[in-house]
């Protein structure tokens, strides 16, 4: 009896361990691996600060995408909303204005596009897949029409200097994402709102229930989705010095695929902003490594796609044993 209590406090913690750090010992396992193969050039300052540079754009999509995903829902509008916001935005990064309107401007057309399928998803019913696909091509338009479809350029250099300066030789890039997530950690676990939205996630009807307002909550999630995808189109329109329209394909499934990664759970009810903004420095890690391994691009993508798989049914089998 004792041996078998033992062994199953013994799962109990292992399990414990695994879904709140799993994460990071996925990162180390793939960090010693990339070292070993490539020697200390991979955990070169440099080559750690270009992949959190990197990432910091699909990170902050990521932040967003995993509320949408907390809730039961979704968001596949990520890449599109960030070309079209791109795209605003350096319409008005030249002389003629000063650097809070391009800065204001692309994370209010993002939070508009968020509030819109925020709008639909609670009040016309409209499953986020849908919704959020039906976004995906209206921004995407919208992103061609804007820019005459082709990049916009012509800088000043304040507004450059936000994707190339660097504090205490960080990128203020990287800063950014790791506000973001601290600022995400305190919305979720220290406030109601983010007591709602994990109550919405695990069970919406108890939600409803319980006195959530769960229309209102639904739309500010996807409002805030939208606003972290102008802040990541801020961030890269700074550092590439261009709008294009032609920006984020396929970064609504990288943000996605970061989230899941980091222990959100397609079900609903579980997600955590610091587990996800890891996940998408093991991306990050994935990607270097495979451009470091001389991989093609069109393997890279084949990779990428397995691993979507993988961690979508690693997803399910958690689930199942819970």
């Amino acid at each position: 009896m004792k041996t078998k209590s033992l062994n199953s406090k013994y799962a109990a913690l292992r399990k414990e361990i695994m879904d709140k750090y799993g994460t990071f010992v996925i990162l180390l396992a793939m960090m010693l691996v990339m070292t070993l193969i490539k020697g200390t050039n991979f955990l070169s300052l440099g080559n750690l600060t270009n992949i959190m540079r990197q990432q910091s754009v699909i990170g902050i999509i990521a932040l967003g995408v995993m509320l949408t995903i907390i809730t039961g829902g979704t968001d596949l509008s990520g890449g599109s909303v960030l070309a079209l916001c791109s795209c605003v935005i350096a319409t008005f990064a030249h002389g003629d204005y000063p650097l809070i309107v391009p800065v204001m401007m692309g994370i209010l057309v993002g939070a508009a596009t968020g509030l819109v399928n925020g709008f639909f998803i609670a009040y016309g019913h409209v499953p986020p897949f849908i919704m959020t696909l039906g976004m995906m091509s209206a921004a995407r338009g919208l992103a061609l029409i804007v820019s005459n479809s082709k990049p916009i350029n012509g800088f000043t250099d304040a507004f450059n200097a936000i994707g190339a300066e660097s504090w205490f030789g960080i990128p203020i890039a990287v800063w950014l994402l790791i506000a973001m997530t601290v600022l995400f950690y305190f919305l979720l676990h220290k406030s109601k709102f983010g007591t709602y939205v994990y109550a919405i996630g695990g069970n919406q009807t108890a939600a409803k229930v319980s006195g959530i307002n769960v229309k209102i909550i639904l739309t500010i999630v996807y409002t805030i989705a939208g606003a972290c995808t102008g802040l990541a189109a801020l961030i890269m329109t700074s550092r590439t010095l261009a709008g294009n329209p032609s920006y984020g394909t396929a970064y609504e499934m990288d943000a996605i695929t970061c989230c899941i990664i980091g222990g959100t759970s397609f079900t609903g009810g579980i997600g955590r902003a610091v587990n996800t903004t890891i996940g998408a420095f093991i991306m990050g890690v994935l990607t270097n490594g495979m451009t470091m391994l001389q991989i093609d691009p069109n393997s890279q993508q084949v990779i990428k796609g397995a691993v979507i798989v993988l961690a979508v049914l690693l997803d399910e089998r958690k689930n199942r044993r819970s």
